[in-house]
């Protein structure tokens, strides 16, 4: 019984999402010049309706399964990975220093993924200015904590779509069919199509996809939610930082130089 919630659990939230987006992204296009949705928009509730809509979706969905949905989503399998210095109750020395250890070699890794994905991902928009693209702004004016809150609903949402694979094929290959489900997740979005062709926030969807990558590798080490997490922010606000201090100048000339060979 378990078995079957779960994937109906995971069915749920692709249909749902599918749905969503196809039905916001025909409502967009074909009363995008109509007043009431033009002013609906842009109006001041609307940032705030559209977050606590992906909270209840990215947050909310994954919390009810694991609450309600009858060992649905496996706590330690979703990467819920218990820091005994802040129980409650005495722990024993032994478990202790294992669960120290264990954190440790986590964080190891964690730090080891997420610099070498910051390295990757800042040597190719520095590849792009050198070859005369104008790299894409990568949330560069996103605040830290839009970066933390983009971060949490990302690899809650990951971890919960890899969640029934690894129950079922096991750690590895489950975890890379958890991604292939995110792809087809993206694939059936056509804000995603349509941003993946854009050409200021098509980087930002590669990253993101580079992102899915770097927390699938960093489960396969850790299967520490809260590092990924926080591995997930370092990166993002790391590239805004870079993407900010790109000197004026240089986007400029290469911007000039894209345009001539256009």
């Amino acid at each position: 019984m378990a078995e079957a919630d779960r994937w109906l659990w995971l069915g749920g939230s692709l249909l749902l999402g599918a749905v969503a987006t196809r039905i916001g992204w025909w409502l967009w296009r074909s009363q995008k010049g109509q007043t009431r949705l033009s002013r609906f928009v842009h109006s001041a509730p609307f940032p705030i309706l559209l977050q606590m809509a992906r909270f209840l979706y990215y947050i909310g969905l994954p919390f009810a399964a694991l609450v309600w949905g009858h060992d649905a989503v496996v706590g330690r399998l979703l990467g819920l990975k218990p820091l005994l210095a802040l129980a409650a109750g005495p722990v024993p020395p032994a478990d202790l220093a294992a669960n120290w250890a264990g954190w440790a070699r986590d964080t190891g890794w964690a730090v080891g993924l997420g610099l070498t994905a910051w390295a990757i991902l800042a040597a190719g928009q520095w590849a792009a200015r050198r070859t005369g693209s104008v790299p894409g702004r990568v949330a560069a004016d996103a605040s830290a904590w839009a970066l933390l809150r983009e971060a949490a609903f990302h690899e809650v949402h990951w971890a919960f779509y890899r969640n029934a694979p690894v129950v079922a094929l096991g750690i590895y290959w489950g975890t890379w069919a958890g991604v292939g489900l995110v792809a087809l997740e993206a694939v059936l979005n056509p804000w995603w199509r349509a941003d993946l062709k854009d050409t200021e926030h098509g980087p930002g969807t590669l990253v993101r996809a580079g992102l899915a990558v770097l927390s699938a590798s960093l489960y396969l080490e850790t299967i520490n939610l809260w590092l990924a997490v926080l591995v997930h922010w370092g990166v993002t606000w790391g590239l805004a930082a870079w993407t900010r201090n790109l000197r004026p100048q240089e986007l400029q000339t290469t911007s000039r130089g894209h345009r001539q060979r256009s």
